[in-house]
């Protein structure tokens, strides 16, 4: 838009005027909302295929599996994820990128690592492979895949349009926000989930886009599902005031239960892999164990909404709601351990609303009269279990304000979720995301400029002039050599294999070589130096830093690999400085351009 004015002649010119059309292109607008469009119906269509394949390997579709499962035979409830563990196996070994099922952390993996380029058939292979998990009664959660599948969409689309890479970050957590707003029937969550956990800031100038991604999201979901909450919850008051200091105390319990949660996924993905079985086979395995725990506890099988909504209505008793805090956290440990598809929100709501409820059934037991419902109970564990797992305080704080409008329960779910994750994050610092990224040497903790050096390789800045010199050579030789040339970079090796023995110092030579005399009995060999550091090929320059900065030395050699010892270049300090240099400047134009301005 332009308005019209006129210069000192007279003449009449145009002065444009910055409109939100210019800070906000129409083409971003428009992604914006083919992604919450896509997303909407991957959300509904993910729920639909679980629904089939549960029609299929248990006879019934849908939320109520508790109620159907316990009619069925117990040969039926034990074979279903053995089945699906097959079908899972198959695909994941012979069809799948990276042989694994994705979500949340994958998503915050590409924006991290390969700034927002996510593949297609990654993204529908997991969304596949996910919903024969779930289907099938592996015990995890449906919103990660949707994340997943949801943030991928949003990727192709940037990729496609041949965007600039500063608007990935924008379109990613446009389609995040839609996939949670579907699947929780909460835009207002949804789009702060992606704020908080994708974008991992809150200071963004692209609301606009990600807001108009959730609602669309919302709504696909309210056409084809219903306008109700994923939960409906009874209208629960708090009794006392006095009720707070126990609500802090829940608050506590819950991030112990998260820190057990967080820690048993780890440690379940590490024993399986102590067992040695085949890949194919990994998933049936672990679909036994599952089938056979879901004879007794058939509260675990597949996204577990039933058995939540149970809790947070007050129906289950104490023995029951603790059996199935440790039941669901170990299912889940199998689940994962055995590479079933599927994420961690319903789980962690799940045990959430388990650990909340058990509490309120003690504190009723210990103040009768000041106690409110155990049922209240469980939507504040709930929330402060999922809060502390999923890093995401400020989004599950909504989500409970949106499926409840109350303030006063609100009040009491920010006191319980501030309390867990305060704790939570003293322990570990980190999310249940954040801890398989770092599994896979991603700290989204460390500085954007050593995270760029951790994916590039010692290879790339190494200098392969060096002067070679063998073990034996006597002073007089080596004083030649040195006077022929103008490097001051010697390493000492074996004369036949070239095998690196150790490097000399220019001040060691000047030290011997150019006195009056050179010492005839010394041989290179003896000015070797005791330690002698070496770096590898494909060592990473963030972990050449710290090799450098301990040895305290200048040049470090480079050598094929340990059992072959031959070497071939030399990684020089400033080389290392330039690199990382270079990568806080590329790191400044990262936090510049990661969200749209």
């Amino acid at each position: 838009m332009a308005v019209a004015g006129h210069n000192r002649r007279g003449e009449k010119i145009l002065h444009p005027i910055i409109t939100a059309t210019n800070s906000m292109p129409v083409k971003l607008v428009a992604c914006a909302i083919a992604i919450g469009l896509l997303a909407g119906y991957g959300a509904v269509g993910f729920r639909m295929a679980i629904s089939e394949v549960q029609l299929i390997l248990y006879g019934f579709g849908g939320n109520d599996v508790v109620s159907r499962a316990t009619g069925l035979p117990w040969w039926q409830i034990m074979a279903a994820p053995v089945i699906g563990g097959l079908v899972v196996g198959v695909f994941l070994k012979y069809l799948m990128p990276g042989h694994r099922a994705r979500g949340v952390a994958d998503v915050m993996e590409a924006v991290i690592v390969r700034k927002g380029k996510m593949k297609l058939f990654a993204g529908v292979g997991a969304m596949f492979v996910s919903a024969v998990s779930l289907g099938s009664g592996a015990s995890s959660g449906r919103e990660g895949p949707v994340v997943h599948f949801s943030a991928m969409i949003a990727s192709q689309i940037g990729q496609r349009l041949r965007l600039p890479s500063k608007y990935y970050m924008t379109l990613i957590a446009c389609g995040v926000a839609s996939g949670v707003a579907a699947s929780f029937n909460a835009p207002i969550a949804g789009m702060f989930f992606a704020l908080e956990v994708v974008v991992g800031s809150l200071a963004t100038q692209a609301f606009a886009p990600i807001v108009i991604s959730s609602v669309i999201g919302t709504i696909i979901s309210r056409i084809y599902i219903g306008d109700f909450p994923a939960f409906i919850i009874p209208h629960y008051d708090i009794v006392s005031l006095w009720e707070f200091p126990a609500i802090a105390l829940l608050g506590a319990v819950s991030a112990l239960v998260s820190l057990i949660f967080i820690w048993s996924i780890t440690f379940s993905e590490k024993t399986i892999d102590r067992f040695h079985i085949p890949d194919v086979l990994r998933p049936a395995a672990g679909g036994v164990v599952l089938g056979a725990m879901a004879i007794l506890f058939p509260q675990i099988i597949g996204v577990g909404y039933e058995a939540t909504d149970a809790a947070l209505k007050g129906n289950y008793s104490l023995y029951l709601l603790v059996a199935l805090i440790v039941a669901k956290t170990m299912a889940v440990g199998v689940t994962i351990g055995s590479k079933f598809g599927g994420g961690f929100f319903s789980p962690s709501l799940f045990i959430g609303a388990m650990t909340g409820g058990a509490f309120g059934l003690v504190a009723a037991q210990v103040f009768p009269e000041m106690a409110a419902s155990h049922g209240l109970y469980a939507i504040i564990g709930m929330s402060a279990v999922a809060a502390s797992v999923l890093g995401a305080p400020i989004s599950t704080i909504l989500i409970v304000f949106e499926l409840t409008g109350d303030y006063k329960i609100s009040i009491a779910v920010m006191i319980a979720v501030s309390v867990a994750t305060l704790i939570t994050k003293h322990i570990i610092g980190r999310s249940i995301f954040q801890t398989q990224l770092l599994n896979r040497n991603v700290d989204v903790n460390e500085s954007r400029a050593l995270r760029h050096l951790s994916f590039r390789q010692v290879r790339g800045i190494m200098d392969r002039e060096f002067i070679e010199v063998a073990k034996d050579t006597t002073m007089a030789e080596l004083r030649r050599i040195v006077s022929n040339t103008n490097h001051d970079k010697f390493v000492v090796v074996e004369p036949e294999t070239h095998h690196f023995i150790g490097r000399i110092d220019y001040s060691d030579l000047k030290t011997h070589l150019f006195g009056d005399e050179p010492e005839s009995s010394l041989t290179a060999f003896d000015l070797v130096h005791a330690e002698n550091p070496v770096l590898f090929p494909d060592t990473s320059l963030k972990a050449a830093i710290s090799i450098v900065e301990k040895a305290g030395v200048e040049h470090i050699p480079v050598i094929n690999r340990a059992d072959d010892a031959r070497l071939i270049g030399i990684l020089h300090h400033n080389d290392l400085l330039n690199a990382y240099n270079a990568a806080l400047l590329s790191a400044q134009d990262d936090t510049r351009d990661k969200v749209f301005r």
